[in-house]
């Protein structure tokens, strides 16, 4: 009897440490939720608030500003814009995020800040930042850009994010559809 005493406090021994085990082993936070990502902010405005948008890249600079609900081309205000693919780009940088910061750079040169491919303002009226957009990195399939008035933190961003402030105005504006009448003359002259 002896025996079968030890045999069941062992057993009831092991019983407690597989249930200490498991519920230690139950805290542990699995790898999905050990590797969150970190976001970091880089731009914080209310894109409904935005009444400014001006980039300059290879092709000029092109400032739309919001006057009551449309947005206007300030190089051409009879321009009809697309409301629309304005407030797509709006929204790309009013609340930006990134997943990398490096901070206290010494030169930023070496991110290609110093010679911008695309300078972006982005305003409420009340706060406005301007991003710098430097070089893009083939490893990692982003830009760096940092902003004007903190060159010393330089932050990663898509290519999704930055590749529509390329170019110029062109596709923020709406297409033309040609009328009936113009179809036929054009019909007419092709015969």
């Amino acid at each position: 009897m002896n025996k079968q005493k030890k045999q069941l406090l062992l057993l009831i021994f092991i019983l407690i440490l597989a249930i200490a085990a498991f519920l230690l082993v139950s805290q542990i936070p699995s790898g999905e939720e050990a590797e969150e990502t970190q976001s970091y902010s880089v731009t914080s405005l209310d894109t409904e608030k935005v009444c400014k948008l001006s980039f300059t890249n290879d092709n000029g600079t092109f400032t739309l500003k919001k006057q009551e609900d449309s947005w206007v081309y300030e190089g051409d205000k009879t321009l009809d814009m697309d409301e629309d693919a304005v407030d797509n780009l709006v929204s790309k940088v009013a609340a930006l995020t990134s997943e990398n910061r490096i901070e206290q750079v010494e030169d930023s040169s070496i991110y290609g800040l110093d010679e911008p491919i695309v300078t972006i303002l982005v305003s409420d009226g009340k706060n406005s930042y301007t991003l710098l957009v430097g070089d893009y990195n083939n490893m990692t399939c982003t830009y760096y850009l940092c902003l004007e008035d903190d060159m010393k933190t330089v932050y990663t961003t898509t290519s999704y994010n930055i590749s529509s402030f390329m170019d110029g105005i062109e596709n923020l504006i709406v297409e033309e559809e040609e009328t009936e009448s113009e179809t036929q003359v054009s019909s007419t002259e092709i015969r």
